[in-house]
């Protein structure tokens, strides 16, 4: 396409630090990022509560038959109720947040709408977001969310060798801090398991943004889960030129941007990684530090890439 990005490695500073095999570019005024203490300028301060319009409620499907019988159901009874808080956050405010709230709305209508189950979604004080479940199939419903989105799961519930779910809160030489539920979990560096390099670097060579959902091993040392380490390092190996990780935007805005951009022809796909978490792959002619250069100025968000 003739606006088509020639994007060739060579431009690519290929210096052997490990600082520079992943290059870097944070394009948003939100997303300052800092070698030493890394932890973003982003949101809990804007979060609001329930109580402030940021509840969503969805209705089971009538699976009722008409007959000559009325029947009387005791709901107090028959009815199951569950909750669940969901491996993913809502950390933006205004028209962006009630735009990812209809977006977590229709990804859950595709999770569980064909089971009998009424839901309410709304987002806690800590970001992340808690669906409440009622209805004769809630329990199925409620570890069909969990097993999809990652549930989140306070101390006291935790057990030693059990894998958990936290997102990237901050980063320092000490290690990645991951939140899992307000509460802090600190993955020491000696336990990324991703190779040479301090914690900022090695977040800077797999282009990990903020917030991105993580798992983890629980325990007096907890350490990154291997299924998070194999996913990281899968992305260095993939066939094509690399990613182009993005937060701050679901992944129909991240899309609606890069049409908007004019590199729809660019991209294989968005691949989600939470609610507000998304991963850009890019073709083998697309060289993702220079799609991030284009876009950056259309998206307000963390942006950093992956080299293959």
């Amino acid at each position: 396409m003739d606006n088509k990005i020639p994007i060739s490695r060579d431009t690519i500073n290929q210096s052997g630090s490990l600082f520079n095999h992943s290059v870097r570019a944070n394009i948003n005024s939100n997303s300052n990022s800092n070698s030493t203490d890394s932890s973003l300028d982003n949101p809990t301060e804007n979060i609001q509560t329930a109580d402030q319009s940021n509840a969503k409620s969805h209705d089971s499907p009538d699976t009722s038959t008409n007959t000559d019988t009325d029947t009387d159901t005791d709901t107090d009874t028959d009815t199951d109720r569950a909750n669940v808080i969901l491996g993913t956050k809502c950390y933006i405010d205004g028209s962006a947040r009630d735009r990812a709230l209809d977006s977590m709305e229709s990804l859950i209508e595709n999770d569980i709408g064909e089971l009998t189950v009424s839901w309410g979604i709304d987002i806690r004080d800590d970001a992340f977001i808690h669906v409440t479940l009622t209805g004769a199939d809630a329990t199925a419903a409620s570890n069909l969310l969990a097993e999809t989105w990652g549930e989140i799961h306070a101390s006291t519930e935790r057990t030693d060798g059990e894998i958990y779910i936290g997102t990237l809160d901050s980063w320092d030489e000490s290690g990645w801090t991951l939140d899992v539920g307000g509460e802090y979990v600190m993955i020491p560096a000696s336990e990324l398991g991703l190779g040479q390099g301090s914690p900022t670097q090695v977040r800077d060579r797999f282009g990990i943004v903020q917030h991105t959902p993580l798992r983890f091993i629980a325990g007096e040392t907890p350490r990154l889960a291997d299924s998070t380490r194999d996913q990281l390092y899968e992305w260095t190996r993939e066939t094509g030129a690399g990613r182009v990780n993005v937060n701050s935007a679901t992944r129909g805005e991240v899309r609606a941007t890069i049409n908007r951009a004019g590199h729809a022809d660019d991209i294989v796909t968005v691949d989600r990684l939470g609610l507000l978490e998304q991963s850009v792959i890019c073709t083998e002619d697309t060289d993702p530090p220079g799609l991030i250069a284009s876009i950056g100025s259309y998206i307000r968000a963390e942006l950093k890439c992956v080299l293959t």
